[in-house]
């Protein structure tokens, strides 16, 4: 059994503490957070530790790996502290604020031989799974694709100033890093990898001191398509909408859970004359099984890591995202295309 830490003990935390709890190769043997209640709340189903001292969590000899899902500005010590204990660390996403706190994060997962994972879980939802079995089946063509575009966005709440993901000191920004950052990494994961992007943030509505409610992104990939992405805090109605086109037809994808509406994906088959295309709906069901998806390839790869003598899944993914984003800030400030260098180690195809 895989002993299990969790630092950070909010609706992250308790999701991700839920999975552990269902799984039958792994034990939630500790809880951390700065809320003692909190903590103790969490780790009273699961009879496991209760504490607000999330560094004597990490230094513990009997747990093997961390769920790092504090606020992102404590993510890099967190994280760089349970690697160099020897844990495998899977952390939320974004995994840092800024490249070079991930970039920390990333040598550290590499030179202490563990894995770390960032948690991207809308890779695993059913209609994104369905849709990149069917890109990879060349349904919609040849590459490159034509297109990539991507609504994603909800209202807030009342007091969403108060909350910590719209403190950029605390998160690293507002809706780009919290929400974007998800459809850039689904760029990468769908459709190909960005070589330059432009991008504009705005601050509509909220009252914000430091972070933007909408984000613009055009991005131009490394074989010439191209993607749209507007994430927004001011859509009054919850939408999550992604579409792909290429040659053949399309993919339509919409929903995600809860206010959202349950995933929903539509196959469009253009035909050779160009009436109206052929599509094939697929329904999914409303619960959500990307967490634990996400887990059990967390947990694959540490079993893989520990069966190989090659080199550890690191977390470039995530890397790879904050590399994104902070281009995309940029681009914003300085009003022009931002060019997007390949890092050293893309082509080493252990992206986690």
């Amino acid at each position: 059994m895989l002993s299990v830490a969790i630092i950070g003990a909010g609706r992250i935390g308790q999701i991700r503490a839920a999975v552990v709890r269902r799984s039958d190769s792994a034990a939630l043997s500790a809880v951390a957070d700065v809320d003692l209640g909190r903590a103790q709340r969490l780790a009273r189903d699961a009879q496991a530790l209760a504490t607000d001292d999330w560094q004597s969590v990490v230094a513990r000899p009997d747990v093997d790996a961390v769920i790092v899902s504090t606020p992102t500005k404590f993510h890099v010590d967190a994280a760089i502290a349970a690697l160099e204990s020897g844990k495998h660390v899977l952390c939320e996403k974004p995994l840092a604020r800024t490249v070079d706190e991930a970039r920390r994060m990333f040598d550290a997962a590499r030179k202490h031989r563990r894995v770390l994972k960032t948690g991207f879980n809308y890779r695993y939802m059913a209609h994104v799974r369905r849709a990149k079995e069917l890109f990879d089946a060349g349904a919609l063509g040849p590459a490159p694709l034509h297109f990539f575009r991507c609504r994603f966005g909800h209202g807030g709440r009342p007091g969403y100033e108060q909350e910590w993901c719209t403190n950029a000191e605390l998160s690293g920004g507002g809706v780009l890093i919290e929400q974007g950052i998800h459809i850039l990494d689904l760029v990468r994961h769908l459709f190909g990898e960005p070589a330059r992007l432009l991008a504009d943030t705005r601050r509509f509505f909220w009252n914000f001191a430091s972070a933007e409610d909408n984000a613009f992104c055009l991005i131009e990939t490394a074989g010439g398509a191209m993607a749209q992405m507007h994430v927004s805090w001011t859509q009054w109605v919850n939408i999550f909408e992604l579409e792909v086109f290429g040659r053949d037809g399309y993919l339509r994808l919409t929903g995600r859970d809860g206010h959202y509406g349950p995933p929903r994906l539509v196959w469009g088959k253009r035909k050779p004359d160009h009436t109206r295309p052929e599509e094939e709906i697929f329904e999914f069901p409303a619960a959500d099984d990307s967490w634990k998806l996400e887990w059990d390839e967390f947990l694959a790869a540490i079993r893989s890591s520990k069966e190989s003598a090659g080199s550890v899944p690191h977390g470039l993914d995530g890397l790879r995202a904050q590399q994104l984003v902070e281009a995309a800030y940029r681009s914003a400030t300085e009003r022009r295309w931002i060019e997007i260098p390949v890092l050293q180690f893309l082509s080493q195809g252990a992206s986690q």
